[in-house]
């Protein structure tokens, strides 16, 4: 069986500053849950443990990626013999002052299908992406310092996916863009 993901994030990032995060995979996944550990072996090469609980029950299952970048498009690609073949596509697309990331990932997960299912690894994609581009963004050359008096505004800040209405730090939707939800503790003002 084969489990595939689709999703489309939009981030107030530059298309170089996205591909030097997304090249590091060891930068990129880090931060996930989902992630036991990164192990760079090579050159654009990353063997990546990942771990999986449900119902009580702790899995593993390891994935040795080759980085692959043509034009706007980086690959996470299996190597052979990797234990679970799977790929991870990011397809980098500017769209005036945003940059939408368009993320395709697909896994031939065999018995750990059984144990994902789609939905789950929908939320497994979506998780390693989410914040993996949270902290791209905090790492980000277009965050500033807050300057004193300044109102905390979703609308203003670099965690804020305007076209979706959503906070990657928090990871909801936000209702009311001068309300934020985090009270303004977490706004990051960017350029």
């Amino acid at each position: 069986m084969v489990l595939r993901h689709k999703t489309v994030k939009t981030v107030r990032a530059l298309p170089e500053q996205c591909v030097e995060c997304i090249l590091r995979v060891d930068r990129l996944l880090s931060t996930s849950k989902h992630t036991h550990s990164i192990e760079r072996v090579a050159e654009n090469v990353y063997h990546v443990k990942f771990v999986w609980r449900k119902l009580g029950m702790t899995k593993y299952f390891d994935v040795v990626f080759r980085v692959e970048r043509e034009g706007n498009k980086i690959r996470y690609r299996s190597i052979e013999g990797s234990r679970y073949p799977m790929i991870i596509e990011f397809t980098l697309k500017p769209k005036g002052d945003v940059l939408e990331i368009e993320v395709y990932s697909e896994m031939k997960a065999g018995l750990m299908a059984d144990l994902l299912g789609r939905k789950d690894y929908a939320k497994f994609i979506e998780d390693l992406v989410e914040t993996g581009i949270a902290k791209l963004l905090t790492e980000s050359s277009r965050v500033r310092e807050r300057e004193e008096g300044e109102v905390a505004r979703c609308d203003k800040c670099i965690l804020y996916d305007p076209v979706r209405g959503y906070c990657y730090f928090l990871r909801r939707p936000v209702i009311n863009v001068i309300k934020p939800p985090c009270g303004g503790r977490d706004f990051i003002p960017y350029t």
